[in-house]
């Protein structure tokens, strides 16, 4: 019975302790509940004793808006390893009808104690997730067990401890406390003992009654436990040694407490000493008022402080002081309140439709700052690519689906307590925000009016700029209905990924987007789409680009963490990098002073790194950086850390005494400067004594500069020190400084004299004043006072205290003249005042942050006639040049040689500028900002944005076959509708390729108002795309396509009868006899040279270098084989050379350059440069038409060696080449090409530059003359046109010489010659290629011969000239020793 009672009074009081329990933890916890679904009931938080139950409840609804009943709900339990718990057959766990969780016997070892979670679902809605309620089981706290033996004086302080440990209870559980002396129950004399809240018993004055052996005992329900003894035993008087002074020391001072709002506070602070110490506090430096009405702190038995409702405002540092006359202590303990997590902004309920960007807001205020976690449907949300945390605690969804409508909770956690709060998305048709739950959302179908209205789907949409993390897009406008565009839409998305984004422009007139935030290395789809106030017209075809792919670097390391070692070392430590893109070199750890320090580095190959050499109590900024093979990778979150504080290392300044009066003596002084401080001043400790006797100690708060010293002797000598204190200790002490104190008590029968002397520091809004006392010290002073006024003295007055010494004005204002006054006063008047002028500062003096680096290779590119992108390099990012940390980047812009400039910040490395005036150059220019430091301007940059052109494209463009020659297409179309000027004349572009961009299209211009086009030379069985561009008397750069035609054409080549010349030769046999003798020629002319070489003089290998060395004219040179035109460069045609139709050209110059295709790989932004007049037509430096496009293929003037040339042999009678051949082809090595010797210096290469493609030349002749593939040079020494035999040269040594353009084009002159060979000739010195006439070919001679055997055949028979031509070379190279 008696045990039936006992438990019966046990649950008795576990029910009660629920109660009470549940209510702390419904303030320390709050729900912002969706209305689409909230908890109505939620499970708390229970402690019991092992074996006990546990009931957990929850209950919630869910709004069913416009029906009759609500929506039903369903409930689930997740356990503490966050799964749903099967309940069925579970032994302990039973969830009951109502939904809440029965656990019949909490044990240790079943996994049963942890935080559980309810789950609330509703169909159509979603899913909830309760605040966890934890389960445990009740512990007894930790007892003192070990024996102490206490001796003390008697009138000292006797402590007892209870309990130890920093959690002496578990939150909600009670415990009582019993002492015992000599085992039996201590009865408590309240004037003398006291048992503090943690249990620890308090005893003043002892006496030799209080000697025993003493106990606690400490009940818990029913269980109790009682702790070891402590003797104590109080000393005699003989044996005490009473008459000796003995300095102040802690039996126990305070232990930092970590407590939450609103919880009562105890410092325990217990000293004794002889004198008996006297306890003060502190609070960072400063005393505290314990007198004060409205205090909340209070002293509780001899000197521990207590602190009722605790605020936030109570954290700091805490300073228990115990000072009697021979020394004084302090002993320190930080608080921290904790303030329970608290909504400043809550998400809400939000309809949104598909494809958008959804932001859900969500900001929570606490003490620690919260962990915040966001929760779709009770899961947690793993940020991604599309779901993203912005600032930490908002959440923003990118490219919206369906499936991402359902509740999302907002979790804030702190240890002080959690708060969360839900919001339901529903995602609906575009256009349909307001569906409800009853339908679909389907929006109303468009009339058949409005429906012909809508525009077409936007034409020409390229990729202008590709990068790693950014694309520019750039589109026209559709070609119907253009005039109903309101703005467009760009919606974006992975491929292969279901999630599509958009992003909107502001006008019709935006026809270019920036998109931000892309992937490295990834593909993506592109499409446009044009907005009407009625409705979205078509789409545009998708277009696929992929963005550039950033270097291998790795990721960012892992648990960086970092605390201080003590007042000069900081130990960091981290885990390696999720990815690492190989083996990682080295780490980098980059600290930095505050946040405007230098910054500074230590490099370490293991996961941690001390750094050492640090200043006491000064806040770091660490990261860590982890370096592969390609260099630095992405940094690691930043870290703040303090070192520990330590004693001041210079003493107090300006000290000065002060005799007050007979008995008294005032010191004054000033703190150590900032620097020496090495923590937060705590007080200072003053020493003194009468000359020959021992020292006295007085302590002082930290805020006070002065204090006076009492009950001293008359007319004495005394000497004075003074030191800071830190928490750490006293520092240095001054030296000491001497005073007589006055024979007699000061004179009041006359006014004091003028202060000997005052200074004054200025500021931008305060002044600073110290001042010395009148030099007269025998007349009594009651106050100073101080008088100031702008311009005028003593507009204002104020009395301040006879002992102070300084003093500041706040509140003034700049760049002021104020004139300062001061005067001392006593019972008689006042004295003679001192004046002074002071000005004070136009502006407060700051310390300057280190600058950042400058950004670098800023760019500006014109995109539009309004607007510009600019992007730059950040040196102090890694190589894939990715930002990470709180920088952002400032761009300045405006109109050049104007004063006033516009601003825009970004946080990304590139912006657009839009809204920019047409025709306009621009000045840009940009800045690193992080924290307080920024850089200097960047280097300024200039460009111009495009002309509007006033014209509409062509219109009706169409394409169809010749039917009088089946080979030719005619293009036909309609001029444009609205033009202001004159059409110049028509640029038709044509190509085979989609994906190529505008400026690699072939083109064909002419001029006129011509709008009919016949064109030649297309390859049969292939699809062509065509598209015009009219021109104005201002140009046609900017000016807009036509709709695009396609035309594919026919498979079939049809063969008309070959037209014959001179006495029916036709051209083929016309073919065979050039070919024959152009073999024979070359095989006579080798013979030749073989004989003349067998003739000449035997001599010796030094004879004949030395002819060739004195340039001898009658050694012959050797032979210029075809195989030696790996040296030769081409230099300026003779225009004369062209009088005929040329046979291979790229239309580039009015002279004739040679030149190469253009090239589809350029600069990293393809700045069109002109290439300066004086830079001669090589290879590598190509000019184009004027009006189409300039490229200068390397700034520098110089160029990398050339391979050697491969020779490709096609089926035809003519080389056909593709315009957009690519650079890579004329500059990288082929997997076949020859490699690198010191006979071939310049290794192999495709020689295929000949371009047919841009036929439509301006300065040169028409466009229609040129439409067939052409050679490049017309001589008589080069053959039939089947093969090209021009070959581009190594780069010249020397600087590039202006060449007369009367002389010959072609110069071939040996490169990287022998000594041995004779110099090359000079340009009036004709050779072989420049020999001759020039052969002109007929139209018929020009077009494409079809696929035959016997070409087959000549082919083959040129290749066995070719290896006979080879051969030969072989056996005259060692007789003219090349």
């Amino acid at each position: 019975m008696a045990n039936n009672g006992s438990s019966r009074r046990t649950n008795k009081w576990l029910w009660m302790w629920i109660a009470i329990s549940i209510g702390q933890l419904q303030l320390a916890t709050v729900s912002h509940a969706s209305q689409a679904l909230t908890f109505t009931l939620e499970p708390q938080d229970s402690v019991v004793p092992e074996g006990h139950s546990v009931l957990l409840q929850c209950a919630g609804k869910a709004a069913g808006k416009g029906k009759a009943t609500p929506t039903t709900t369903s409930i689930r339990w997740r356990g503490p390893d966050g799964q749903d718990l099967g309940v069925v057959g579970d032994t302990f766990r039973t969830q009951l009808k109502n939904g809440s969780l029965y656990i019949s016997s909490v044990e240790e070892n079943r996994g049963l104690t942890g935080a559980y979670q309810c789950l609330l679902s509703a169909d159509g809605v979603g899913s909830v997730l309760s605040r966890p309620a934890l389960v445990a089981i009740a512990r007894q706290p930790e007892l003192n067990q070990d024996f102490i033996e206490t001796y003390l004086l008697p009138g000292q302080t006797a402590y007892f401890r209870c309990m130890v440990g920093d959690h002496v209870w578990q939150p909600g559980l009670k415990h009582t406390v019993q002492w015992y002396k000599d085992d039996m129950p201590l009865p408590l004399d309240k004037l003398r003992m006291v048992v503090l809240p943690n249990g620890a018993l308090e005893i003043d004055e002892v006496g030799p009654s209080d000697r025993g052996a003493y106990q606690c005992n400490v009940t818990s329900g029913s269980a109790f436990r009682l702790s070891s003894k402590t003797n104590l035993n109080i000393k005699k008087g003989a044996e005490s040694g009473m008459d000796q002074a003995v300095a102040p020391s802690f039996l126990v001072g305070p232990s930092p407490k970590t407590v939450s709002e609103g919880d009562t506070v105890t410092l325990d602070c217990v000293a004794n000493g002889v004198p008996k110490p006297q306890i003060k506090w502190l609070r960072n430096g400063e005393e505290l008022d314990l007198n004060h009405l409205d205090s909340r702190f209070s002293i509780t038995g001899t000197g521990s402080l207590q602190i009722s409702s605790a605020e936030d405002i109570d954290s700091g540092n805490y300073q228990c002081r115990a000072s009697n006359t021979v020394d004084s202590l302090d002993a320190q303990a930080t608080v921290q309140v904790q303030v329970p997590p608290k909504f400043i902004q809550a998400p809400r309920d939000k309809t949104a439709s598909e494809k958008e960007v959804l932001n859900l807001e969500c900001s929570i205020h606490g003490k620690p700052k919260p962990s915040i976690r966001w929760l779709k449907n009770g899961d947690v949300i793993t940020p991604n690519e599309y779901m993203q945390f912005v600032n930490g605690h908002n959440l923003r969804i990118h490219g919206l689906l369906y499936s991402d409508a359902g509740m999302f909770q907002c979790i804030g956690t702190n240890p002080a307590g959690s708060v969360q709060a839900s919001a339901r998305l529903r995602v609906v048709a575009p256009g349909d925000l307001t569906a409800g739950d009853d339908h679909t959302g389907d929006a109303k179908p468009l009339s058949s009016g409005l429906l012909a209205r809508l525009p077409s789907a936007p034409r020409n949409l390229v990729a202008q700029i590709v990068k790693p993390r950014f694309v520019t897009l750039s589109w026209q406008e559709p070609q119907l209905n253009a005039n109903e565009v309101v703005s467009y839409t760009v919606y974006y998305r992975v491929t292969n990924s279901e999630r599509e984004q958009k992003i909107v422009t502001q006008s019709h007139e935006d026809q270019q987007v920036s998109i931000q935030s892309l992937f490295p290395g990834r593909t993506y789809q592109f499409r446009v789409v044009a907005n009407t106030n009625f409705g979205m017209g078509e789409s545009s075809q998708a277009l696929e680009a992929s963005t550039q792919p950033e270097v291998n670097i790795a990721g960012p390391p892992r648990n960086i963490d970092a605390y201080a070692r003590n007042h000069k070392e900081i130990f960091v430590h981290w885990s390696p990098p999720s990815v690492t893109n190989g083996e990682i070199n080295k780490y980098r750890v980059y600290y930095t002073e505050n946040d405007s320090g230098a910054e500074l580095y230590n490099d370490s190959k293991s996961l941690e790194l001390t750094l050492t050499d640090l200043r006491p109590y000064t806040d770091y900024v660490i990261s860590v950086v982890p370096f592969n093979h390609n260099g630095m990778g992405d940094p690691s979150a930043e870290l703040k850390v303090k070192t520990f504080s330590s004693t001041p290392s210079e003493p107090p300044n300006n000290v000065t005494l002060e005799v007050t009066s007979s008995s008294s003596i005032t010191v004054h002084w000033e703190p150590p400067a900032e620097e020496d401080r090495n923590g937060q001043i705590t007080g200072y400790k003053i020493r003194y004594r009468k000359f020959k006797d021992a020292p006295q100690v007085k302590s002082t708060p930290a805020n006070i500069r002065y204090f006076e010293l009492n009950a001293l002797d008359r007319n004495a000598e005394y000497q004075v020190k003074i030191a800071a204190m830190t928490v750490n200790g006293s520092g240095p002490f001054t030296e000491w400084y001497r005073a007589n104190t006055l024979e007699n008590d000061l004179d009041e029968t006359q006014v004091p004299g003028k202060p000997i002397w005052i200074n004054i520091q200025p500021g931008a809004s305060k002044i600073e004043l110290h001042w010395g006392p009148p030099q007269q010290p025998e007349i009594k002073i009651r106050n100073y006072v101080l008088g100031w006024g702008r311009g005028i003295p003593d507009e204002n007055m104020l009395e301040l205290k006879e002992t102070e010494r300084y003093h500041v004005l706040k509140g003034l204002e700049s760049n002021t003249e104020y004139v300062v006054s001061l005067r001392a006063r006593n019972v008689k008047g006042e004295g003679q005042p001192i004046y002074d002028n002071i000005k004070t500062r136009e502006e407060e003096p700051m310390d300057v942050p280190v600058p950042l680096e400058v950004p670098v290779g800023l760019r500006a590119i014109t995109m539009s006639s309004s607007s510009i992108v600019v992007y730059w390099t950040d040196t102090m990012l890694n190589k894939n040049q990715h930002v990470t940390d709180n920088r952002h980047y400032t761009v300045s812009y405006g109109i050049t040689g104007s004063n006033r400039y516009r601003y825009h910040n970004t946080s990304e490395l590139n912006c657009m500028i839009n809204e920019l005036r047409p025709n306009t150059q621009y000045e840009f220019a940009v800045k690193v900002v992080k924290g307080r430091r920024e850089s200097a301007w960047s280097m300024s940059v200039l460009n111009s944005t495009h002309q509007n052109v006033p014209v509409t494209p062509p219109r009706d463009l169409n394409v169809r076959l010749d039917e009088l020659n089946p080979q030719n297409v005619i293009i036909r179309w309609l001029p444009p509708k609205h033009t202001v000027g004159q059409i110049t004349g028509y640029n038709v572009y044509y190509t085979s390729d989609m994906s190529k961009r505008d400026r690699d299209w072939m083109i064909e211009a002419f001029n006129g108002e011509e709008t009919m086009l016949l064109l030649s030379t297309l390859k049969p069985h292939t699809t062509y795309y065509f598209k015009v561009q009219a021109r104005t008397n201002k140009g046609s750069s900017n000016a807009p396509f036509s709709a695009l035609a396609t035309f594919t054409t026919s498979a079939a080549v049809i063969m008309q009868p070959p037209d014959t010349i001179a006495k029916g030769i036709d051209n083929q046999n016309l073919l065979y006899i050039i070919i024959g003798g152009t073999a024979l020629v070359l095989l006579l002319l080798l013979l030749g040279l073989l004989l003349l070489c067998r003739r000449k003089p035997q001599s010796s290998p030094e004879h004949t270098k030395k002819s060739y060395q004195k340039n001898n004219v009658g050694v012959p040179k050797p032979p210029d084989l075809w195989i030696h035109h790996d040296q030769m460069e081409l230099k300026n045609i003779d225009k004369g050379l062209h009088t005929a139709t040329p046979v291979c050209s790229d239309n580039a110059s009015s002279s004739g350059a040679l030149t190469l295709p253009r090239s589809v790989v350029h600069s990293e932004y393809e700045v069109e440069t002109p290439v300066p007049a004086h830079v001669t037509n090589s290879l590598d430096k190509r000019s184009y038409v004027a009006g189409y496009m300039t490229t200068s293929m390397n700034s520098t003037m110089e160029r990398p060696q050339y391979p050697r040339t491969q020779y490709n042999h096609q089926n035809r009678s003519h080389m056909n080449m593709e315009a957009g051949l690519s650079q890579q082809s004329l500059t990288q090595p082929q997997s076949n090409s020859m490699a690198q010797t010191p006979e071939h210096p310049y290794g192999g290469y495709d020689a295929n530059f000949c371009n047919a493609g841009y036929t439509g030349g301006q300065a040169g002749g028409n466009g229609a003359a040129g439409a067939g593939c052409v050679s490049t040079i017309e001589s008589a020494k080069r053959g039939h046109p089947l093969k090209s035999f021009s070959v581009p040269g190594p780069p010249p040594t020397g600087a590039a010489t202006p060449v007369n353009k009367h002389t010959p084009a072609v110069t071939i002159r040996p490169q990287n010659q022998s000594p041995y060979k004779k110099p090359s000739f000079s340009a009036a010195t004709p050779n072989r290629l420049q020999g001759g006439s020039s052969v002109a070919h007929s139209t018929d001679e020009i077009q494409r011969l079809a696929p035959s055997t016997s070409t087959e055949e000549l082919n083959q028979e040129m290749a066995n000239l070719e290896g006979l031509m080879k051969d030969l070379s072989a056996i005259t190279a060692n007789e003219f020793e090349c």
